[in-house]
């Protein structure tokens, strides 16, 4: 159990860093195009659909790093104001849930991944692929299916 914690958490910081990365590329996205705009009378083309495909790199593969260290709102909070007996009941209920969600999630973002892949489904004015953004979308569910699995496995310890 501590080694699919350990790995779990591990995943989750190593997709941390493709969100910081996603960052980066907004940030650097963001001061060409104003520089660009201003001093040079010539904005990046595309800049929009650039930070729009970068923030999504940001958001989705730093998900589960936020489960890990509680900064995301989950539905617990619901749960933790019932009583103590039903809340304990409800926990694993609701992280098998959440499991079953982000399972979904990444399926038919796999799916829709592969549909823009084969399409051939590019941005209208920086000419950039969809797909791979689907693709990481789909990919960044993983370490969070695999922290909901570890909070329900937890969660029916705990109730024993």
């Amino acid at each position: 159990m501590e080694k699919f914690e350990k790995f779990t958490k591990g995943l989750s910081k190593g997709f941390e860093w493709l969100g910081v990365i996603g960052i980066l590329a907004m940030f650097a996205a963001n001061l060409v195009d104003v520089i660009g705009a201003k001093v040079f009378k010539w904005p990046l083309p595309g800049a929009i659909e650039i930070l729009s495909f970068a923030l999504v790199v940001a958001i989705a593969p730093a998900i589960a790093y936020g489960l890990f260290i509680g900064t995301h709102l989950r539905i617990d909070f619901i749960v933790d104001k019932f009583p103590k007996i039903l809340s304990t009941a409800l926990r694993p209920f609701v992280s098998l849930m959440c499991t079953i969600l982000f399972i979904l999630i990444s399926w038919k973002g796999f799916e829709y991944a592969y549909s823009l892949q084969r399409s051939g489904e590019k941005g209208g004015s920086s000419h950039i692929p969809f797909f791979p953004f689907a693709y990481v979308l789909a990919i960044s569910c993983i370490p969070v299916i695999l922290f909901f699995i570890l909070e329900t496995i937890k969660s029916l310890k705990a109730k024993r």
